[in-house]
């Protein structure tokens, strides 16, 4: 009897939250105050589309851990309209970041899901199917990186191939998937805060070996092989968990000779990555197990960081660092029930970003005013 009376508030929790996100979606529009709040301006330099955390499933509706309603079949819908309206509104390119699947793609049977024939990985198709929606938008490039649903299903040389995420080959002879792609006058650098995980080889990788070191001495939950619970864990201490990880030494040495090359074009930079980075961006949960690091970085770099775009922890949120650069976690696709859609188009400008948000994606504009005006050409130039 507890657990129906559970299962039964589980219910009205959800139609309670159906009413309420139909009510402020309004098919997939944005929220009519908050894009009244952003200053009106003249034409941008380009626009982007961004989606987050899509983790389509071919299985029922679910709840997460702690709860939360998800709405699998309808991410891949989601998708799609997403990538419809970036086709339509013809954006420059598209950013994805990350969990474009979940991993309950792997026992979909066990909630659910039909079988697949023998021989299919189920993580696979359910990728291909997910790229399928997303190939609506073919007006310009899609960048994509990856959580840790994604390592769940694929490793990272199928994740290369089908993603076209630019993996390194580091010395150690593992892969590690960062970026800089520049687009008139901008960097839109990715991360890969998987980087440090312990998703990798359990015999042979030395990045592995270091990820379980980080788990054994931050979280005792990691010794009693339950390594996915912050319990007892206070504060950013609870982000020592195994669905997240870390950046490396010669990837955070990379983003420091990007970032002075960037300086030195006097140009501006986004930083994209499926994990947050500030603390009081999100839930102390999701952050990078070494943010503190990444954080350095770019604060000596704020004359030419504008702002940090990041997915997993799916409620979103944001924070802007004493720096002055701008941390914006954006809201999971996933947790959208239908017909909603969550995504945002950001419109660059000389002065701000501003970020049309769509179903649960909140609007918001972010000025430059930490950085000189010197520090950026202008597209004329």
């Amino acid at each position: 009897m507890p657990s129906q009376l559970n299962d039964l508030t589980q219910l009205r929790r959800s139609h309670r939250l159906i009413r309420r996100s139909a009510s402020l979606n309004k098919e997939s529009s944005p929220r009519d105050s908050q894009v009244a709040a952003v200053k009106s301006r003249g034409a941008s330099q380009f626009t982007f589309g961004l989606i987050a955390d899509i983790q389509y499933a071919p299985i029922p509706d679910g709840y997460s851990y702690s709860g939360n309603p998800r709405y699998y079949r309808h991410a891949l819908d989601a998708a799609r309209s997403a990538a419809t309206h970036f086709q339509q509104a013809q954006v420059d390119l598209v950013v994805n970041l990350g969990d474009i699947v979940d991993g309950k793609c792997q026992n979909a049977t066990l909630h659910g899901g039909e079988p697949l024939p023998a021989g299919v990985n189920p993580g696979d198709q359910a990728v291909d199917d997910v790229l399928d929606a997303l190939s609506v938008y073919d007006h310009g490039p899609t960048l994509h990186t990856y959580g840790n649903h994604c390592l769940y299903n694929l490793d990272r040389i199928t994740l290369a191939n089908k993603l076209g995420i630019s993996f390194v080959t580091e010395p150690c002879g593992e892969m590690v998937g960062y970026s800089n792609f520049r687009h008139k006058g901008w960097n839109i650098i990715t991360l890969d805060s998987y980087d440090l995980s312990i998703q990798r080889c359990a015999k042979h990788s030395v990045k592995r070996k270091h990820a379980e070191e980080i788990l054994k001495r931050n979280n005792p939950n990691y010794i009693l092989n339950n390594i996915n619970s912050p319990e007892g864990l206070v504060g950013v201490q609870q982000r020592f968990v195994g669905f997240n990880g870390g950046v490396g030494e010669i990837q955070l040495e990379w983003l420091r000779k990007e970032l002075e090359q960037v300086r030195t074009r006097k140009e501006r930079c986004i930083i994209i990555s499926h994990q947050p980075i500030l603390p009081g961006s999100s839930s102390p949960v999701c952050l990078m197990w070494n943010y503190k690091q990444v954080l350095a970085v770019l604060r000596m770099y704020r004359d030419v960081v504008v702002a940090s775009f990041a997915g997993h922890a799916h409620k979103g949120g944001y924070k802007r660092d004493t720096s002055g650069i701008h941390f914006r976690v954006v809201e999971a696709v996933l947790e959208s029930p239908a017909p909603i859609s969550t995504y945002a188009m950001i419109d660059v400008y000389d002065d701000c970003l501003q970020v049309r948000g769509f179903g649960q994606c909140k609007s918001a504009c972010y000025e430059y005013d930490h950085q000189p005006l010197s520090t950026v050409q202008s597209a004329a130039e």
